[in-house]
């Protein structure tokens, strides 16, 4: 899976999508998405750019891993980090969960759940 061939255009489809996030209190709005990046309305009314970059940076450990923390992927950089975890939380052959009390994305085989939904993967520790 190549992340500028198959998932930017499944992010495309997020365009005008509000995705829940995985705690349920940072909510993003899709603007627009196109090959440079994304332009998001947090749930605080804030609107900003997100490039590609952070989203692949997690996307490729999760598809080296299998499993990502994704504080642990992107190496603690820079703020609003629950965006890279929401959009890729809602692409449907992404999963996640807790391990230890962390939140984690689990990468899945086929498709677990609709395109812009999340799913709880049933794996805790």
């Amino acid at each position: 899976m190549d992340y500028d061939s198959d998932i930017i255009p499944l992010l495309e489809q997020y365009q005008g999508m509000t995705l829940r996030s995985i705690s349920g209190k940072t909510n993003i709005t899709i603007n627009n998405v196109d090959n440079e990046g994304l332009n998001i309305t947090c749930s605080d009314g804030q609107t900003f750019n997100e490039s590609h970059r952070r989203v692949k940076m997690v996307f490729n450990y999760l598809l080296d891993k299998g499993i990502a923390h994704v504080d642990a992927a992107l190496e603690n950089s820079g703020s609003r980090r629950n965006i890279p975890e929401t959009l890729l939380a809602n692409l449907p052959f992404i999963e996640h969960g807790k391990i230890n009390n962390r939140k984690h994305l689990f990468l899945c085989n086929i498709e677990m759940h609709q395109l812009g939904t999340l799913q709880q993967h049933p794996f805790y520790l």
